[in-house]
């Protein structure tokens, strides 16, 4: 298991250095240049309907009271530039031999030309495959234990955790960035999406993420998991599920669902089972249910959005995540994502409106979009100014708050 986890991070460390080549470029240009640095374009997995959005804006990366941020890993890179066009194919310029030809057949020069350019299309992307994570890991906490807000962060405690998670980290935005990525035609939008498939087959196999032997494992594999899960449901989309890879898939998440339910019933603290990482364990495993099309599952998940919106007080704030100190408002935008995501997701599946206290959750989602315009009402009620750090390309595009109407 050691090997296999020095290999992982081994693996990772190089990814981390090449993750902004142009690998997965459809094409290369006409004079032999390596693939431009152009932004990649994404697709969402959520449509774009849904509960009232009336003058509800994108949320910017920054403004006032609000800081951008993220790593080199998880900045904007240049994966998939778009396609170039190829020139136009140069016409002959008519000759008095075609002209003569076309009097004696009759007709002329041009319709005598009939062949046409070769159509080009664009290259199908090589695959790079995202390591699996180890099957077993055990993290501690970042914060100063000594702190009970959790909002003062121990360097040495986060040095070694980074050490252990951003190999992890790199290989979910790694299987993400591919997932959404645009694609010019159907074949490269399948050679994607099969290269998903590929990597999450060898997670499968590898019992990825399985066996979380602390709490603070427990809670930082949710949101990976949910990430991963989502992007498998948006590539089955595109590419059908064989038996056999369905029975893998079945086989592996079931175990991870399976251990988070009886970790949040047995194992983990009260706090835990009512703030945000219930949510978050919530989204992992509703996307779970989805895929497996196991109710079950889907209605612990929806269980767990109904315990964070059924505790929106009237000013549309979370009591639990107010105590969180200088961090209070950036615990609640956190918060606010995996509960938004399972509101989606149920409704492309019925109405989200159905969602017990639905209309907490509506309050929660105005009062931080106008937190992240404007902070001063937030910082009343917390009693803090707010430090927050808030990084978009941090989250894989379906859980991206323009993505989520937010």
């Amino acid at each position: 298991m050691k090997f296999r986890f020095k290999s992982f991070v081994f693996v990772n460390l190089m990814m981390s250095v090449c993750l902004g080549s142009s690998v997965f470029a459809e094409d290369g240009t006409a004079d032999g240049r390596q693939g431009a640095a152009k932004g990649w374009l994404v697709a969402s997995l959520l449509t774009d309907t849904g509960y009232d959005r009336a003058g509800a804006e994108p949320q910017q990366p920054v403004g006032q009271g609000i800081e951008a941020g993220g790593n080199r890993i998880e900045a904007p890179h240049a994966l998939f530039p778009q396609a170039e066009q190829a020139p136009a194919a140069q016409v002959p310029k008519k000759s008095s031999a075609a002209v003569r030809l076309a009097a004696l057949l009759g007709g002329s020069p041009l319709q005598l030309r009939r062949d046409k350019a070769p159509r080009v299309e664009a290259n199908v992307p090589d695959c790079l495959l995202a390591p699996a994570p180890p099957a077993q890991l055990a993290t501690y906490s970042k914060y100063d234990q000594a702190d009970k807000s959790r909002s003062t962060i121990d360097p040495l405690a986060h040095k070694k955790r980074k050490s252990q998670v951003q190999p992890i980290r790199n290989s979910v935005r790694l299987l993400t960035n591919v997932a959404y990525a645009k694609s010019a035609t159907s074949a490269v939008a399948e050679a994607r999406a099969e290269c998903v498939l590929k990597s999450l087959d060898s997670w499968a196999r590898a019992d990825a993420l399985t066996d979380m032997q602390t709490s603070d494992a427990v809670l930082s594999r949710d949101r990976w998991v949910a990430e991963a899960v989502l992007a498998l449901h948006e590539v089955s989309q595109k590419v059908e599920l064989s038996n056999e890879r369905r029975a893998n898939y079945d086989a592996w998440l079931r175990k991870i669902a399976d251990s988070t339910i009886e970790a949040y019933a047995m194992r983990l603290g009260p706090k835990s089972r009512t703030n945000n990482h219930r949510y978050w364990a919530g989204l992992s495993v509703i996307a779970i249910g989805v895929v497996l099309e196991d109710q079950d599952l889907v209605a612990w998940g929806r269980r767990s959005f109904e315990i964070g919106s059924c505790q929106v007080d009237a000013n549309g704030l979370l009591p639990g995540e107010l105590r969180r100190g200088s961090k209070a408002l950036e615990y609640h935008l956190y918060a606010l994502r995996p509960l938004a995501a399972i509101a989606r997701l149920h409704q492309v599946n019925g109405s989200a409106e159905g969602l017990k206290c639905f209309d907490g959750f509506q309050r929660l989602q105005q009062t931080m979009q106008k937190a992240m315009k404007d902070p001063a009402d937030f910082e009343r009620y917390s009693g803090m100014r707010q430090k927050v750090k808030v990084s978009e390309t941090s989250y894989s595009a379906a859980l991206q708050f323009q993505q989520l109407g937010i």
